[in-house]
């Protein structure tokens, strides 16, 4: 019967031969197969074989962990070893207790560091806070800890909810900073045109005596990374940035968040904007911001919302067609004529059904300016819908903030969320996580 060790061997590489130290970390028979149950390590033993590896690796890194073994206030005055101390380290799967040497000065006492979290700044990986981060900002924090319980096989508390949410707005914070400066930004090639889409979406408060407030979404991208899904009505973007807020900052954060996603799309003086929102003035705001900063900007009343609005209002049967014919004219751009045709109806319909048509005129007497031949771009292949490109407000606040009904939130509670969410969404993720988490652990 055949048998299998593996071995976790420290040594000297520019020494041939020179095992240090040896320490078999799991051994047992090689059985034949009978099931996919008894082939290869299962779960359990896959954690196990990362945990004793893991940790044979840190305790020979341990002996590395005080640099520089001289005392900075004593001259000359080399530290002594003075017993060891009790340390844990936190991984993606596994929990590591260690222990660490400790060294004190004989002259002044003086003792550096001995803990993982004294010495590197923090006891828990960076994978382990990257992950802990990415699944808060796209479950709860609940069904997060019990994702981490399923794949470590034990209950974990670093992996607890009150921990992963506290991950997540440490994290999030940090990243808000990144979002709103240009410190990271690299050269990058100019765009010829961008398309900004700006959207709001309602989330139900914790504040009492306030049922909702609004958070600000925005996504940038190139008209040339729309990329056609022929399996899918809804197209997908090779390549964008996103910003989100919901701080009540008179939009401070979110036009700067916004300035910098699309000077990371290659915003300059020569750049065209085609700016799509669904009409609200706090949405025009942010695109006002971006206008100094391009060649020309083209805002448009975004047609999705548009046309919701048109078929959200109900009316008598014998009144439904003077509506289509509305939007007939407001298809081909024909504001004026939409208007006259709408103060026809809004006499001619009965008094209860005059509130909504009220609003839609105050509404496009609101956006006259930003209506423009929705038929002829279409024609030309030219975006005029936010449709085309992947819903902000439901990727980015919906999908995580509104999944249960009972879900309530604070302004404070939800941003960082949204900036995690805005980041992962955005080309910046994979660049820019080790800064947010650096830097959040030093915060």
């Amino acid at each position: 019967m055949k048998g299998y060790r593996i071995i976790f061997e420290c040594y000297d590489k520019s020494t041939a031969n020179s095992i240090s130290s040896s320490t078999v970390l799991m051994e047992g028979g090689i059985k034949k197969p009978v099931n996919v149950f008894n082939y290869g390590f299962r779960h359990e033993a896959q954690i196990e074989l990362i945990r004793s590896a893991q940790t044979a690796l840190l305790n020979a890194q341990n002996e590395s962990l005080v640099g520089n073994k001289s005392c900075p206030h004593c001259k000359n005055s080399k530290l002594a070893k003075f017993g060891t101390r009790d340390s844990i380290y936190h991984d993606v799967f596994t929990d590591h207790p260690l222990t660490i040497s400790r060294y004190q000065c004989r002259k002044c006492n003086y003792e550096p560091g001995s803990l993982v979290k004294n010495i590197l700044g923090d006891s828990l990986s960076g994978d382990l806070t990257r992950l802990q981060a990415e699944l808060g900002a796209t479950y709860s924090f609940r069904e997060s800890e019990k994702l981490f319980t399923n794949f470590s096989r034990s209950e974990r508390k670093i992996n607890n909810h009150d921990r992963i949410k506290c991950t997540v707005e440490h994290v999030g914070t940090q990243l808000g900073i990144l979002h709103s400066t240009e410190g990271q930004l690299a050269a990058i090639e100019p765009a010829k045109e961008l398309v900004v889409n700006v959207d709001g979406g309602h989330i139900k408060s914790t504040e009492d005596g306030k049922r909702s407030f609004e958070a600000m979404t925005a996504v940038i991208y190139r008209p040339e990374a729309l990329v056609a899904n022929r399996t899918d009505t809804r197209n997908t973007l090779s390549s964008k940035h996103c910003a989100a807020s919901a701080n009540a900052d008179g939009q401070a954060q979110m036009i700067s968040s916004t300035i910098v996603a699309a000077l990371k799309q290659g915003l300059s003086l020569s750049t065209s904007i085609t700016a799509l929102c669904d009409g609200a003035e706090n949405c025009w705001q942010i695109v006002n911001a971006l206008k100094p900063l391009a060649a020309s900007t083209l805002c448009i009343l975004d047609w999705f919302h548009l046309a919701m609005k048109i078929q959200n209002i109900a009316l008598p049967e014998k009144f439904k067609f003077k509506l289509v014919r509305i939007k007939w004219h407001l298809w081909r751009g024909k504001i004026d004529n939409a208007l006259i045709r709408l103060k026809i109806l809004i006499d001619e319909v009965p008094e209860g059904y005059q509130d909504r048509l009220e609003k839609l005129q105050t509404y496009l007497k609101n956006n006259t300016d930003k209506i423009i031949n929705y038929r002829e771009r279409q024609k030309q292949g030219l975006v005029f819908t936010s449709n085309l490109a992947e819903s902000t407000v439901e990727s980015l606040i919906n999908q995580r903030c509104k999944g249960q009904q009972h879900m309530r939130w604070s302004r404070e509670g939800l941003d960082p969320i949204l900036q995690l969410r805005a980041a992962i969404a955005s080309n910046d993720w994979n660049k820019i996580w080790k800064i947010a988490v650096i830097n959040a652990t030093v915060a």
